[in-house]
């Protein structure tokens, strides 16, 4: 019988090294970690069944907003990725009746024009 953990020990990531997959590896790293910070802020137990719902209604207007984003030209780093996301999810809690305070996000023109054709 054949070991797939020994055989993955010997293979190295050979995904790693293309550097369109590390910058994505970066984004959703970003993502998490802006994710995990918002829901902690706002008092939301990682466990609350109603986040896988608003998790898949945030990628969808993530998506869209990236989408868009790079259609404007506009170029988004890692932590603008991070930030986005949040912003998106944030949105997204809004309208499913949640309080999210307003002044949770730091001002950005930038994040702010990228979200106005998604969330009118």
């Amino acid at each position: 019988m054949i070991d797939r953990a020994d055989e993955t020990k010997e293979r190295p990531d050979e995904w790693g090294r293309d550097p369109s997959v590390r910058a994505m590896r970066g984004v959703f790293a970003a993502m998490e970690a802006a994710q995990k910070d918002f829901i902690r802020n706002l008092g939301l137990s990682p466990f609350d069944r109603r986040l896988r719902r608003w998790r898949e209604m945030t990628l969808a207007a993530f998506d869209a907003s990236w989408a868009r984003a790079a259609g404007a030209g506009v170029e988004l780093s890692e932590e603008d990725a991070g930030a986005l996301y949040v912003r998106c999810l944030g949105k997204v809690l809004s309208r499913e009746g949640m309080d999210v305070p307003s002044g949770i996000f730091p001002e950005s023109d930038k994040m702010d024009k990228i979200l106005r054709g998604v969330f009118p």
